[in-house]
């Protein structure tokens, strides 16, 4: 094989080892995203394009198209460049932050090999100065010098700063090497014509051992990387997992602890439901008998003033009867565990007993309780349903003026009933639901002869008709009166026994 064969052989097989190695790394880099082996496959292709033009500077083409490789060696000479300038800075990690002349220096080198090909081409093809493409070649040949010297600089400054700083100096030899060898086999062949093709040879055995020597450090280092990632994940997952422990032990403390008081709680539970049962029967009970007592006491006595004081004991006792009612009613809604017993009620018989059970408070102020009964049927519980006209008929009658009505009406449309109770009295403010929220406590009022009362009436009124479905809404104006209505919606899924 003759010199000539042997030169394209050589420039051919080299030039395919960069190939080799730059496809590898362009694939490692879309696999890994790892930016190092995005510059590393830059660098390489940057060697591999510039073999390709020596090989065609050297065969036999044509005149025009060695000239256009002639012309486009600088370029592809400024890509490697670029591309070793952009990897040591990404091998080393130099950043504004850690390193902040030293970036300094990259970024001016960076911005000069960015803009020389800019006008390398632009002369090229528009200005067409010789003097200025000679200018640019040497300029682009100093700058890839002083890379080569910024990196080796960077290998010594970095040294010690991280575990494989160290083989970047050892790996990074060839390359030095082969730069300088290469270099001035450029200057040699261009300006005294000297025969460099053993120079060129020697230098691309260099840079592939320097390719080799990069890939199995870029390797190396990913990998301690990689098993440094995986020994931090390992003691986080740990100290997780010890502090998932400790906290486990504080929860089930604490669980301990809610169950206990939870224990005590439905102790103290039981022990209210007990002391409310007494309350209703040791307490309620007796009140009215005193009542029925004081009514006989007073049915036997003549015109008096003994009769007149008598009466007036007689209206205190009824009042606090009728506080106490209230305030056992709201006592039982905050018990735990009240459970509705819903059932078809009929309305005539309900609203008979309850004007029954005020008539004789209505006839001490002359005040006619009057019964409009359109609808006469209701799905609810009916104790809750006596306990609600219970508390709006009293309200009723207190805020009534002397010679008045109260009306006790129901009406139903295809889905809803309505339950009404109007007076013609004080009037009242329509928005006590959301005062009453405001202030976490009954508002007091006296009736129109002084009658004491709890304002807990409303509250527990609200509350059952809510617990059975329903909503309450009030229209009222002062000295003309006030109507509540319940609306109730006659669809229910419940079954209700039949009557026997």
């Amino acid at each position: 094989m003759d010199i000539f064969n042997y030169k394209h052989f050589t420039t051919i097989l080299f030039t395919s080892i960069y190939g080799v190695f730059g496809i590898y790394h362009l694939l490692s880099y879309i696999v890994l995203r790892h930016k190092i082996l995005l510059y590393y496959f830059i660098l390489i292709i940057g060697l591999t394009l510039h073999y390709s033009l020596i090989f065609i500077h050297d065969a036999s083409f044509s005149e025009q198209v060695k000239l256009m490789a002639y012309n486009v060696s600088p370029i592809t000479a400024i890509i490697t460049t670029f591309g070793l300038l952009m990897f040591t800075k990404s091998y080393f990690n130099i950043s504004p932050i850690n390193h902040r002349t030293l970036f300094s220096i990259y970024k001016v080198l960076i911005l000069i090999l960015a803009g020389l090909p800019v006008v390398y081409i632009l002369n090229h093809f528009i200005i067409k100065l010789e003097w200025l493409r000679n200018i640019l070649i040497i300029t682009a040949a100093i700058t890839a010098l002083s890379t080569t010297f910024l990196c080796l600089f960077s290998g010594f400054r970095l040294y010690n700063s991280e575990k494989f700083n160290k083989y970047y100096l050892y790996s990074y030899t060839p390359y030095l090497l082969g730069s300088f060898l290469y270099i001035g086999a450029w200057f040699s062949q261009k300006y005294f014509n000297v025969d460099t093709d053993l120079v060129i040879l020697l230098t691309s055995i260099l840079v592939t051992f320097q390719l080799v020597l990069f890939s199995l450090l870029i390797s190396y280092k990913y990998k301690s990387i990689e098993d440094n990632t995986i020994k931090i994940q390992v003691e986080a997952n740990s100290k997780l997992t010890t502090e998932v422990e400790k906290q486990t032990k504080h929860l089930q403390i604490a669980k301990q602890d809610l169950e206990y008081q939870n224990e005590e709680l439905e102790k103290v539970n039981k022990l209210k439901n007990k002391l409310f049962s007494l309350l209703t029967h040791d307490v309620r009970g007796p009140l009215n008998n005193v009542g029925t007592i004081i009514e006989m006491i007073e049915s036997q006595l003549e015109e008096s003033e003994l009769k007149e004081i008598t009466k007036k004991l007689k209206n205190e006792v009824t009042d606090r009867i009728s506080m106490v009612n209230v305030l056992l009613d709201w006592s039982y809604n905050q018990l735990e565990g009240v459970s509705l017993d819903k059932k078809l009620c009929d309305l005539d018989t309900v609203f008979n007993s309850i004007k029954k059970e005020f008539e004789r408070m209505a006839n001490d102020k002359g005040i006619e309780i009057e019964l409009a009964i359109s609808c006469r049927e209701l799905f609810i519980d009916e104790n809750m349903l006596k306990v609600i006209l219970r508390n709006l008929t009293s309200n009723a009658i207190k805020f009534s003026e002397k010679g008045q009505k109260i009306i006790l009406s129901s009406k139903c449309t295809s889905d809803i009933v309505e339950i009404g109770v109007k007076d013609f009295g004080l009037g009242m403010n329509t928005d006590w639901q959301n005062t009453s929220k405001s202030n976490n406590a009954p508002t007091v009022r006296e009736g129109t002869v002084g009658e004491k009362g709890t304002g807990f009436g409303l509250m527990i009124t609200k509350d059952f008709v809510e617990m059975n479905g329903g909503t309450i809404s009030c229209k009222s104006e002062i000295n003309k009166g006030t109507e509540f209505i319940l609306s109730f919606k006659t669809a229910t899924n419940e079954q209700v026994a039949p009557k026997i």
